[in-house]
């Protein structure tokens, strides 16, 4: 266009400037994600569920409940390893009804079948019909279980004071030798009344579902808060280095007497442009933090919080610094 106004940025500094934003953008990105990972997954299972609270109960409902037992069951990638997956371990119970209230519920298991949440798997390499070994605490044989399932992202079967530490979940099949000779209680989730439960057992330990999904937003806001910081630290001083960069024209062109809008324009594209291809640049290498972790709609909306805190710190930052250009 003739009538377009230059600024006559140096074209090295600018490009040096669009890859630190780019850099410092997608590094910001990977942290988070990496960060916040279990968090993020454990958010998205609670989201895809529907029940309104799950409770402990001495003996099993028939509908969504699963047996935990006092006993420690370890399970392990072959049967001559003694280092265990961390995984959160439960039994389906005999004839219950397993509906999609709980979204990393299994259908019907066998006895020496087993059902395993995706990151589980994903982290060790496990397919459908691939072996399981855990060493059977009635009789203390190793036995050997099949994969018959693959389950949805799931971290733990409940939080419990804010605390978990399991990579994901496994689903035994019913074993009548566990429940008649390991202590044991059921974990129910469910919408049903508190009074329609005592009507059939003693409910404790009750957690609700959505005290589960504030606890797991509050575990993710500290990350948040931080590196929103330093995002927002990192996009600013970019437009100020931009600001420096063509100030010294800048000034020169009001003082010649060239137009005020053509140069906000001229001004806004350089910065605005800048940064903006830097972010989203950043945003499409994020890309590669899905190669780490599987790819849900939670973590999307994670992963977009920075490039959405920079395109709007950006704005306002160019903004400040265009009304100062004007004032000196």
């Amino acid at each position: 266009m003739k009538n377009r106004i230059s600024l006559y940025a140096e074209p090295r500094q600018t490009a040096i400037i669009s890859s630190i934003l780019t850099l410092t953008s997608f590094v910001l990105m990977l942290i988070l994600m990496l960060s916040i990972d279990k968090t993020a997954i454990r958010l998205n299972s609670l989201l895809h569920s529907d029940y309104d609270y799950s409770v402990t109960m001495q003996d099993t409902v028939r509908k969504d409940d699963y047996y935990q037992f006092n006993a420690g069951i370890e399970f392990t990638l072959s049967a001559d390893v003694n280092t265990s997956l961390n995984a959160d371990i439960v039994m389906q119970s005999k004839d219950s009804l397993y509906t999609d209230m709980v979204s990393w519920n299994a259908e019907s298991l066998s006895t020496n079948g087993v059902a395993v949440s995706e990151n589980v798997a994903k982290s060790n390499n496990l397919h459908i019909g691939d072996k399981l070994y855990s060493k059977h605490i009635v009789n203390g044989e190793s036995c050997e279980y099949a994969i018959e399932q693959l389950l949805p992202e799931a971290v733990s079967v409940r939080v419990t004071n804010g605390m978990n530490h399991s990579d994901g979940i496994i689903i035994m099949g019913y074993d009548e030798r566990y429940i008649e000779n390991i202590t044991h209680s059921s974990i129910v989730f469910t919408k049903d009344s508190i009074n329609d439960l005592s009507a059939v057992g003693s409910p404790e330990n009750i957690i609700y579902r959505d005290d589960e999904i504030i606890t797991s937003l509050r575990s993710i806001i500290p990350y948040l808060a931080v590196l929103s910081i330093v995002s927002i630290v990192t996009t600013v001083a970019v437009t100020v280095l931009l600001n420096k960069f063509v100030s010294s024209n800048f000034r020169r062109l009001i003082m010649i007497g060239f137009d005020r809008k053509k140069l906000n324009t001229a001004f806004y594209r350089l910065v605005h442009g800048t940064g903006i291809i830097s972010i989203i640049a950043s945003f499409a290498l994020s890309g590669i933090v899905f190669l780490f972790v599987n790819f849900t709609a939670v973590k999307l909306l994670v992963l977009l919080l920075i490039p959405f805190i920079e395109i709007i710190t950006l704005l306002i930052a160019s903004n400040i610094s265009n009304k100062r250009l004007w004032r000196k």
